[in-house]
């Protein structure tokens, strides 16, 4: 279901754009409010003036979360309504535990969210992923974070450790085939190659585009001809005064919907 939305998404905005709903208060407040249902008119703008150049959409958990049992039902019913729509939504939760709780929230994922895809964290190993793909969750594994302090761990090593989760999610791709992917950061370009090289054929989310300040020419570089991967961006859409234009113009940077 993922894939084909998302191929869908692809085709329907020529482009490989993939906006990160995180409705933060300071975004929110000023021009809309501050509870569920100002945030629910903040995000249905967002969506209206980003949905012609965006292939999916990624809401991060946390900012629903925060929100209480509305910000909950907010969440469902956006993820279910963009599908709707005809695009795909990757919940942004960073999952990553043993396996009975893992198992429970792939169900939440799923049954209460209605989310076609989520992002883990793969410190427990293959016990803290599977239970996700067994829910028929397409599952970006974190392979290489964005944030700064990421390095010292996720690079660290030799082969480094992101190298390794890239190779353990390759692992996992050859028992639930179109289900497995790999969050890689664009923040951090000399890493890059060497995880294209330990899972060369895994689709990639790219986020750190943007705010995080990640380079996309930079990062192309260092992919070479990784294929295939979507590029995220948050703030710096959600951010800015016409989040049309600003989507518009980081499709164009990307470079559309063929090839990388």
């Amino acid at each position: 279901m993922f894939v084909d939305l998302l191929e869908r998404g692809i085709a329907a905005s020529g482009g490989r754009l993939c906006v990160g709903l995180d409705p933060h208060p300071s975004l929110v407040e000023g021009r809309f409010g501050r509870f569920a249902a100002d945030v629910d008119r903040f995000l249905r703008w967002v969506i209206e003036e980003t949905f012609p150049h965006t292939c999916a959409y990624k809401p991060n958990a946390a900012f629903f979360e925060a929100l209480g049992p509305d910000g909950l039902d907010l969440l469902a019913q956006t993820t279910r309504a963009l599908r709707e729509a005809g695009r795909a939504t990757i919940l942004d939760a960073k999952r990553g535990d043993i396996a009975s709780s893992a198992a429970r929230y792939a169900a939440a994922a799923v049954d209460v969210i209605g989310a076609d895809a989520i992002t883990v964290v793969p410190y427990m190993g293959t016990d803290a992923v599977r239970p996700f793909l067994d829910a028929g969750l397409f599952t970006f594994v974190l392979g290489l974070p964005s944030n700064p302090s990421a390095e010292s761990i996720a690079c660290h090593g030799d082969p480094p450790i992101c190298a390794r989760v890239a190779a353990m999610a390759q692992d996992l791709e050859t028992e639930y085939p179109g289900q497995v992917g790999l969050v890689v950061g664009a923040t951090r370009s000399e890493w890059v190659s060497g995880v294209h090289v330990a899972a060369p054929r895994l689709p990639w989310l790219v986020p750190g585009i943007g705010a995080q300040g990640g380079d996309i020419d930079a990062f192309r570089n260092a992919a070479g001809e990784h294929h295939p991967m979507i590029v995220s961006a948050s703030r710096s859409i959600l951010g800015d005064p016409e989040p049309r234009a600003a989507a518009a113009t980081l499709k164009a940077r990307i470079g559309g919907g063929e090839g990388r």
